[in-house]
């Protein structure tokens, strides 16, 4: 960029929950329905990671988490509500495009109106989790129980027009092309060019590579 500034963001990824249907190839986090391993964050955990993060100077919580086959729109616009009447002064960095369509699934919602909701109950921006590469090619080998690219990037477009400002990641190195990482690049800049006046879009764009320990897909890894 021009200026020639260096920013940067305190925050604290905190997980709501590591119960998933989603069942992603790269991911040893989640924790199917009934294991014995499963759980949902409670109030007390929330005040006490918060209240660490503000300690060390930061003031956004990253809030991401499973699938859960049970919690919906009202669990995260609860959750939401409870968190910023508490800690009014920290930000709402939460959830991610593949969350936000699997609460519009279980509503039989859009995702204008979940946003919407969420907005309205605190959420300051929206993370590019679960971006992956989105070829539907390479998701159907790694993410099959995810929304598919297209849906993702439909997603971001919706944040855009309520004007929440998002993040875009993309995570390679596993059963991609040199082409499927060009052409996620590319989608993504389309989706920027597309968003309203005065609206942020993508602020950062935040690229990984594949980290194989304990997954399914180290076994099938090109």
């Amino acid at each position: 960029v021009p200026h020639g500034k260096v920013t940067w963001q305190i925050d604290r990824n905190v997980n709501t929950t590591n119960v998933c249907i989603a069942n992603c190839k790269f991911c040893n986090f989640y924790r199917i329905p009934g294991h014995e391993e499963t759980y949902i964050t409670d109030k007390a955990t929330y005040i006490k990671k918060i209240e660490e993060t503000i300690a060390w100077g930061g003031d956004q919580l990253l809030l991401q988490g499973g699938h859960h086959p049970e919690l919906g729109l009202k669990f995260y616009v609860d959750l939401f509500k409870e968190l910023k009447s508490l800690y009014p002064e920290i930000r709402l960095h939460a959830l991610g495009p593949p969350e936000i369509a699997h609460i519009t699934k279980l509503e039989g919602s859009t995702h204008m109106e979940v946003l919407t909701a969420l907005k309205e109950a605190g959420l300051d921006s929206l993370p590019g989790a679960g971006a992956e590469i989105l070829n539907d090619r390479v998701r159907r080998l790694i993410s099959k129980g995810k929304c598919g690219g297209q849906e993702w990037l439909d997603v971001m477009r919706a944040c855009h027009k309520l004007n929440i400002t998002t993040s875009a990641t993309m995570m390679f190195g596993h059963v991609e092309t040199l082409e499927e990482r060009f052409e996620h690049l590319i989608w993504l800049r389309e989706v920027q060019s597309e968003k309203p006046e005065g609206s942020n879009g993508f602020m950062a764009f935040i690229p990984w590579t594949f980290q194989d320990v304990d997954t399914l897909l180290k076994k099938i890894r090109r």
